[in-house]
């Protein structure tokens, strides 16, 4: 009796013990999780004094007045946009994250009456502390965006886009503009700019990037005035569509000749099997291709010259095929392309971005390039009518 009683105290002690690390050791996860999803912000002044009221979030989105919609200036935020700035520091100039909101790299702050921004990148590892951000006196950098080879093919400019990176090629903000123009205001510092312009039906000129160096105590940096050349699907636009000389083999019956589909649509869709966002548009090209193929709508595939033959497209697939796909199988014939850059067709039109969708109207001349699918869609319908 003395044995099991003995056993019986020494089994509870054990427990005992268990039970209180199994606590000490939930009590540290929790403090390390908490540690690593908190961040304090300090937003001082250019004398280091705390600053109320300023704005803060990881950039921004900047829109002229476009299509009857007034100008809008959209913060950056986690994985998507909200219309409003989200966070503003108190009277302490702090604002504090937590959660998923601690874990961002890079913060952009402006202090509007003042005319004051800041920009940091924060380091890994800078969780569960304070990390003060200095603003300065805002630079307005500024330039003019024209497409002089738009113009001579007539096809001027509708729209442009400049993109700012900071130095480690991290997107800080934008801004879309009907008038070929763009405008910031950033503190000093190392940036890579990117500009290109759209005209009619989605074709756009290449895009250039150049860097900007934004120097202490400067309010004013005028880029001048940046030519966008255009693009070679952008030369093709309104010309008859260029065959699809290149392709090594097809999977699936060989589409008839270009020239030999003219009273149909024909919808160019350029891509690669090791794109995510290519696999994922293949059941939209399904839908497209059950919905209007008996209507005239002829979908070809390009894929680029990653693989070299059907087999080894097929295999890369088998994935695709549970993942995406729901076990369908591709309907309209996809061309292996081959020959320099990423394949002789995609030279030929012009593909540097997948998936890329041309669309050929019934006369065998490109219509232009366009997305998303309800765009498309549209297209279609208004080609078809036109024949």
């Amino acid at each position: 009796m003395n044995g099991t009683r003995t056993l019986f105290v020494a089994l509870v002690a054990t427990l005992s013990v268990l039970w209180a690390c199994a606590r000490l050791t939930q009590g540290a996860q929790l403090d390390e999780g908490t540690l690593q999803r908190n961040l304090v912000l300090r937003i001082v002044g250019p004398e280091g004094v705390p600053v109320a009221g300023a704005k803060v979030g990881t950039g921004l989105n900047i829109f002229e007045q476009s299509q009857g919609h007034p100008p809008q200036t959209i913060l950056m935020w986690l994985r998507g946009q909200k219309r409003h700035w989200p966070f503003c520091s108190d009277s302490d100039g702090q604002i504090e994250l937590t959660g998923a909101d601690a874990e961002h790299r890079n913060f952009y702050v402006q202090h509007e009456s003042r005319g004051w921004v800041g920009y940091k990148q924060v380091l890994e590892g800078s969780t569960g502390s304070r990390v003060d951000i200095r603003l300065e006196a805002a630079c307005r950098v500024y330039g003019q965006l024209v497409s002089r080879g738009l113009d001579q093919l007539g096809h001027p400019l509708r729209k442009t886009v400049a993109f700012l990176y900071d130095s480690r090629g991290q997107l800080v903000m934008y801004f879309v503009s009907e008038r070929g123009r763009y405008e910031f205001l950033l503190p000093a510092g190392r940036y890579e700019l990117e500009c290109f312009g759209e005209g009619p039906a989605g074709i756009e000129t290449k895009r250039l990037r150049w860097p900007v160096v934004v120097e202490a105590g400067r309010q004013d940096l005028d880029i001048g005035l940046i030519d966008l050349p255009p693009t070679r699907l952008a030369e093709l636009y309104g010309t008859p569509a260029p065959e699809l000389n290149g392709v090594v083999e097809w999977r699936g019956s060989q589409p008839a000749e270009l020239r030999l589909l003219r009273g149909n649509v024909v919808v160019l869709v350029f891509w690669g099997s090791w794109s995510r966002p290519c696999l994922k548009t293949m059941p939209q090209l399904m839908e497209l291709h059950d919905l209007w193929a008996e209507q005239g709508v002829v979908i070809i595939g390009v894929h680029d010259n990653s693989v070299s033959n059907v087999a080894e497209l097929d295999a890369n697939l088998a994935e695709a095929h549970r993942l995406y796909w729901g076990r369908r199988e591709l309907l309209f014939p996809v061309g292996i392309d081959s020959g320099k850059g990423w394949g002789a067709v995609h030279e030929t039109y012009g593909i540097d971005q997948w998936p890329a969708v041309v669309v050929i109207d019934p006369r065998g001349n490109v219509a232009g390039t366009f997305s998303p699918w309800g765009a498309l869609e549209a297209m279609l319908s208004r080609l078809l009518t036109e024949q």
